[in-house]
């Protein structure tokens, strides 16, 4: 898997954004010592682009090309980065400074997520479903490789944390660029840009999802994990380690070191047997369901030493998605994969803008305990939701 360029470029690409996650949480918790409310606001900021520019960057995607848009927008990422970290060097903690920070950092990063997806359908001779779960696994293992590098941040303070972030989102460009001339030598290049259709975008879109059952619950899922599951590490994790473990500060990136060595064990035994998940949809909605009785016995642990096997248990909700994601792969057109794609994504990371802040707010007002009670509730609920929907149960693998 990881011989060939795309995987690599992938990984790379996955390695920054898992140092990025620890980095920027490290920063304002930690370095900058925020508030709750204050995390939640800049949590959400920084994935607020994905409200607006996912959507128009996967429909550039469909129009230029992947490799284009990818390489540029990365590239902007990067320099944005780098950016930051001498500015705060120079500078300290700037908030008029970190609000733009998050908005370009979130824009840039909006129109290259879905622009690198949509390689993984042809990634390998394997099938769809096989492919997503290999990328699934790659992007696990560049995440905790990502987190891993997140325990030097003391040492490296935010000038090294960015200026590495940015390095490894030039790797990434580089890898990705070797691997499009080497298709292109093949003359098997990635599909170049769609002639756009006739109908307007989200013309096209509301058709998609109104004749196609299964993409419109993976989507409804992917809104759930975005509203409800994502902002949970983000804001609840380190919140719950400031109030009742402060003197393991520093060990931040531990916890998530755990949830992705959860994510990475039960992918790659995924990818390994994918062809005997006969109902891969099945398997979700339990993955969901079982995440959410964990994280309301994250509200009793007693030790640091539990909260770390608690979040590695919790970390191995990330098989839900890509049990599911192939078969959204598989049901979208090729002309509009990207902006497909892009939609899957703004359910996901945009609804997360929303859940971070609110969560935030909630974890304020109500507490670290209550608010990990009443996401669990809230998960249960949606998970029993799409079970009585039933389509997402009936996904056989592709």
């Amino acid at each position: 898997m990881f011989r060939t360029k795309f995987f690599q470029a992938y990984g790379f690409w996955h390695w920054g954004e898992g140092l990025q996650t620890v980095l920027f949480t490290w920063y304002m918790t930690f370095h900058a010592g925020m508030s709750a409310s204050e995390i939640g606001f800049y949590q959400a900021l920084v994935l607020s682009p994905f409200l607006l520019f996912t959507v128009a960057g996967g429909a550039l995607t469909d129009r230029i090309g992947a490799g284009r848009c990818y390489l540029w927008s990365t590239l902007g990422f990067a320099g944005v980065l780098a950016g930051y970290g001498l500015m705060d060097h120079a500078f300290g903690v700037l908030p008029w400074a970190f609000f733009a920070y998050c908005l370009l950092a979130g824009i840039t990063s909006a129109v290259s997520n879905p622009a690198i997806d949509t390689f993984i359908p042809a990634a390998s001779p394997r099938s769809v479903q096989a492919n997503a779960l290999l990328a699934a696994t790659a992007h696990n293992v560049a995440k905790l490789a990502g987190t891993l590098t997140g325990l030097a941040l003391p040492w490296l303070l935010a000038l090294g944390g960015f200026g590495l972030n940015a390095l490894l989102m030039v790797m990434s460009v580089a890898l990705l660029s070797l691997h499009l001339r080497m298709l292109a030598a093949q003359h098997v290049g990635p599909e170049k840009g769609q002639a756009m259709r006739p109908a307007p975008v989200f013309s096209r879109l509301r058709a998609h999802y109104r004749d196609c059952a299964e993409n419109t619950d993976i989507l409804l899922s992917s809104a759930m994990l975005g509203l409800l599951v994502v902002p949970a590490g983000y804001i609840l994790w380190p919140l719950l380690l400031r109030e009742r473990f402060p003197e393991f500060g520093g060990m931040l990136a531990l916890l998530y070191i755990f949830a992705w060595l959860g994510a990475i064990g039960v992918t790659g035994l995924a990818g390994r047997y994918a062809a005997r998940l006969q109902w891969p949809g099945r398997l979700a909605l339990f993955v969901w369901l079982g995440w959410a009785i964990v994280l309301a016995l994250l509200s009793q642990v007693q030790s640091f030493w539990q909260m770390c096997l608690l979040t590695g248990v919790l970390g191995s909700v990330k098989i839900g998605k890509a049990l599911v994601y192939g078969r959204y792969l598989y049901n979208s057109p090729s002309e509009s994969r990207g902006v497909l794609i892009a939609m899957d994504q703004t359910a996901f990371w945009g609804l997360a803008t929303f859940g971070t802040f609110l969560m935030g707010l909630a974890a304020e007002q109500l507490g670290v305990t209550t608010s990990i009670l009443l996401i669990s509730c809230l998960v249960v609920l949606f998970v029993l939701l799409l079970a009585a929907r039933r389509n997402l149960a009936g996904i056989r693998p592709v």
